[in-house]
C-alpha cells in the first residue's frame, strides 16, 4: 500500500471509529438530556469553533442570496431533519441496531442514482442491493423476535428514514452545488442547525431557554456533547476530507459499512446491550449484500 493510500486508510478508519462510537455516546447522553437540547448545545459549540472559517470563506467570495437560501434548505435536510431522526431513532432502539441500519446509507445513494439518473447496475449489484434491503428489513423487525416489542421497531424505522433523507441530501447537493466546497456546505449547515434547533429546544423545555449549565450538569453530558461536537463532527469531518482527497470517491463508501464494528463493543461495555442471534442474522445478510454490491 503506497503512502497516500495508507494515509487515506488510516484517516478513514479513524473516522469510522469516531462515527461508530458516536451511536453509543448519543444513547448514553440521551439518558441525561433531551435530544433537541443536546443537538442545539452541540451545534452552538461547533459554531463557536468554526465560525471564523465560515466568515473567512464569505470574505473571499460572494454568494448569491438564492444560493444562500438553497444551501440553507440543504442544511435543513442534512442537520435539522437528518440528525433529528437519528437522535429520535437512537432514543427508541439500541445503538448497535441504529448504527447497523445507519451504515447502509451509501446503498440508498446508489439506489437513488439508479432511479433518478437511470444509472446502469449489474445483476450482481441488484442482488447485492436486494440482500442489503432484506437484511435491513430483518434488522428493523428483529426486536419482535428478541422480545423488545414495537419501541425498537419504531426506532429502527426512524433510522431507516434518516438514511433516505441523507441520500436525498447527498444526491441533490452534489448535483446543484459542485462549485461550493464540501467544507463550506458543512459549515453553513452547522449555522442552520443552531438557528433551527433553538425553537425545538425551547419547545422541548416548555418555553424555557436551554441553559449551557447543562454542559456541566454531569460528566456524561459534558463528554457526550463535546465528543459529538469536536470529535464526531469537526475532527471526523476534517479527517474524512483528507482521506477522500487521496482515493476514489467510490472507494470511500466501504468505510461507512464498518462503523458497527466499532459501535458494537462500546455498546456492550458501556450500555450493556446484547448482541442477539436475530441481530447477527440481519447483519450477516447485510454484509453479504454489501460485498456483492461493492465488489469490483
Amino acid at each position: 500500500m503506497n503512502s497516500p493510500r495508507l494515509q487515506a486508510f488510516l484517516a478513514l478508519i479513524a473516522v469510522s471509529a469516531m462515527w461508530g462510537v458516536a451511536g453509543p455516546v448519543i444513547k448514553m447522553t440521551l439518558n441525561h438530556i433531551p435530544p433537541f437540547t443536546f443537538l442545539w448545545i452541540r451545534f452552538c459549540v461547533v459554531g463557536l469553533i468554526t465560525i471564523p472559517w465560515y466568515i473567512a470563506y464569505l470574505y473571499r467570495r460572494t454568494i448569491s442570496l438564492k444560493d444562500i437560501m438553497i444551501l440553507s434548505l440543504f442544511g435543513l435536510m442534512s442537520t435539522t431533519i437528518h440528525l433529528s431522526l437519528i437522535f429520535l431513532g437512537i432514543e427508541r432502539t439500541t445503538s448497535t441496531e441504529a448504527m447497523l441500519i445507519g451504515s447502509i446509507a451509501p446503498i440508498f445513494i446508489v439506489l437513488l442514482g439508479v432511479i433518478r439518473l437511470k444509472e446502469h447496475v449489474t445483476s450482481r449489484e441488484l442482488i447485492g442491493m436486494a440482500l442489503v434491503l432484506l437484511g435491513t428489513g430483518f434488522t428493523i423487525l428483529q426486536p419482535l423476535l428478541s422480545g423488545n416489542g414495537f419501541t425498537n421497531v419504531t426506532g429502527n424505522s426512524i433510522i431507516l428514514f434518516s438514511n433516505i433523507v441523507f441520500a436525498l441530501f447527498v444526491f441533490y447537493s452534489k448535483k446543484n452545488f459542485r462549485h461550493y466546497s464540501p467544507l463550506f456546505i458543512t459549515l453553513h449547515s452547522s449555522i442552520v442547525a443552531v438557528v433551527t434547533y433553538f425553537p425545538l429546544a425551547l419547545i422541548e423545555n416548555g418555553g424555557t431557554l436551554p441553559s449551557f449549565a447543562l454542559l456541566t450538569s454531569s460528566g456524561t453530558v459534558f463528554f457526550g456533547i463535546m465528543y459529538m461536537a469536536i470529535v464526531s463532527y469537526i475532527m471526523a469531518y476534517l479527517l474524512f476530507e483528507f482521506g477522500m482527497s487521496k482515493i476514489e470517491i467510490s472507494e470511500g463508501s466501504i468505510y461507512t459499512y464498518i462503523q458497527p464494528i466499532f459501535a458494537a463493543p462500546v455498546a456492550v461495555l458501556w450500555l450493556h446491550e446484547a448482541i442477539t442471534v436475530p441481530f447477527i442474522i440481519g447483519a450477516t445478510i447485510i454484509v453479504a449484500g454489501v460485498v456483492l454490491t461493492e465488489r469490483k
